[in-house]
């Protein structure tokens, strides 16, 4: 069990100069582990898996900080070399570590102040914990499946917070109507779609008359999608939970209305809702790269100097000065190649089709480009006023210092070494770029309901610039009655490069040819 952070804060003035060097010293860490680190984020960017997992694993070794986020990225790194077991293991540890951090360390927020927001521990954002659990859901789903059930019911709990808060939400933003009882959820805690509007619509018990609110996800929520898909892929195969995949499958539809894996919008049936003597292949794609996040410099909004201003009054005397020069903060940045770009494929055969080769049609569930990029707005004004703080009192400690070396021994120098040292403190701070940089730019699923059988599988990827596929991958696979069949294929480049994963009915791991990962 790990211990409470500390969430005493000192305050900034009353920091020594031997521990704001301390700090530095800190937040620097080991540069030799840091570049390997990177070196292998740009060796896993340009598709080559090999090099970047060996990198990875040599920064592992040295590296004294932000564990948590390498293990983020080795886990994915880990399922494109055939290893779901290892994945799942880092994720763990790495969840356990970030519920840790994601506590307040007083310590971590004096030398934010002092330095940048680089020196508070990195604990993900919002839809990085999402993935984390996903990831980990897949992981378990194309090894043993032990932990999977285990890890939906974490995704769904997550799942029922959000959507109390946009019911809350939608329900205090709804006129009132008079004689009319409040839009609850059900007795299951659970908000339920309604037949008619199965995107949105909050279905009320039968005793209440008052007409439901109508819910809307936001871009932000895409990673929810995926936790649905995923939950109902876990249910499906137990006759006992068919209305726990029907809700599981609704969710989807609410996370991501555009999101479908069949004509007309609809869902491919799943596991017992297959026909008798039918199954169903999913093919599930981690496409591209994630955007890397970069530094900004913007302008200090009217809402970022409000919350500044606040923040400043909580914590001291001081006030925001007349005007401010830009700040940095940082922002994510879409690859010079997107994931709409690279158009995976996959194409069936097999004796349940006869003759027939059957292509396959993939939906993305989730673009983690817009999702970034929503994240970004929403944190927007907050991470500007962050750096509007931190640039208020690094000018206080200059001035306090000007002011307490003030008498009749001051020299013009020592104010002039002043100044240039506050000039110079600004100038080295850099925004928060830190992110799970392993994380695929879009996730995309292909499933079809198949007659029982052994089929093969052919994988390959295209540009859209190309006419033909850059490269193919076969795979051989068994549909069985009322079971599910998951192809798990990591794709960061233009090649297929990894290892492909199988679960569900016809668990089996396929590494990659040893000459194609140069």
């Amino acid at each position: 069990m790990l211990g409470s952070r500390s969430t005493a804060v000192p305050t900034a003035f009353s920091v020594p100069l031997g521990l704001l060097l301390l700090i530095c010293c800190v937040v620097t860490g080991c540069k030799s582990a840091v570049s390997l680190h990177q070196t292998g984020l740009q060796a896993w960017r340009a598709g080559d898996i090999r090099t970047s997992s060996s990198r990875l694993q040599k920064a592992g070794g040295r590296i004294k900080s932000e564990k948590e986020l390498l293990l983020l990225d080795q886990s994915i790194i880990d399922l494109a070399n055939g290893e779901p077991q290892v994945a799942e293991s880092r994720l763990r540890a790495a969840r356990d570590r970030l519920e840790y951090l994601q506590q307040k360390n007083g310590i971590e927020q004096t030398a934010s102040m002092l330095t940048d927001a680089r020196a508070i521990a990195w604990s993900g954002r919002e839809f990085e914990h999402a993935m984390l659990v996903n990831v980990a859901m897949l992981s378990s789903l194309v090894n043993d499946g032990q932990d999977a059930w285990a890890w939906s019911l974490q995704a769904m709990q997550t799942s029922q917070k959000r959507r109390q808060t946009l019911i809350a939400a939608a329900t205090s933003s709804a006129p009132e109507k008079s004689g009319q009882p409040d839009s609850k959820p059900d007795d299951t805690g659970r908000a339920r779609l309604a037949d008619t509007d199965s995107t949105g619509v909050i279905q009320q018990a039968s005793f209440q008359a008052s007409s439901p609110p109508r819910i809307t996800a936001e871009t932000l929520d895409q990673p929810l999608a995926l936790s649905s898909y995923l939950t109902a892929l876990v249910h499906s195969e137990k006759p006992s939970e068919v209305a726990e995949t029907e809700l599981a499958l609704q969710d989807v539809k609410l996370w991501n209305p555009g999101f479908s894996t069949a004509s007309a919008g609809k869902m491919t049936p799943m596991g017992v809702q297959c026909r008798k003597g039918h199954g169903t292949l999913h093919v599930i794609v981690l496409a591209g790269v994630a955007p890397e996040w970069v530094s900004e410099s913007c302008e200090p909004t009217s809402a970022a100097l409000l919350i500044a201003d606040r923040i400043l009054s909580a914590q001291s005397k001081h006030k925001l000065p007349p005007t401010l020069a830009s700040v940095k903060i940082a922002r994510p940045a879409l690859p010079s190649r997107s994931p709409d770009d690279l158009t995976p494929g996959a194409a069936i055969v097999g004796a349940g089709l006869g003759t027939e080769r059957r292509q396959l049609g993939f939906s993305t569930i989730v673009d983690l480009g817009q999702v970034a990029n929503a994240s970004y707005q929403r944190g927007r004004d907050k991470a500007i006023a962050d750096a509007v703080v931190r640039r208020v009192v690094k000018k206080g400690i200059i001035f306090a210092t000007k002011a307490a070396t003030n008498d009749e021994d001051y020299d013009w120098k020592v104010d002039l070494a002043l100044s240039i040292i506050g000039v110079l403190w600004e100038a080295l701070e850099q925004p928060d770029t830190r992110s799970w940089s392993t994380l695929p730019g879009a996730v995309r699923i292909a499933a079809e309901e198949l007659p029982v059988g052994e089929y093969n599988l052919d994988l390959w990827t295209r540009p859209l610039s190309e006419r033909y596929p850059l490269h193919a991958q076969p795979v051989k696979l068994r549909i069985e009655d009322g079971r599910n069949t998951c192809v798990l294929l990591t794709v960061p480049g233009d090649r297929i490069r990894s290892a492909v994963l199988l679960g569900g009915a016809d668990r089996n791991i396929l590494l990659p040819p040893q000459n194609d990962q140069n």
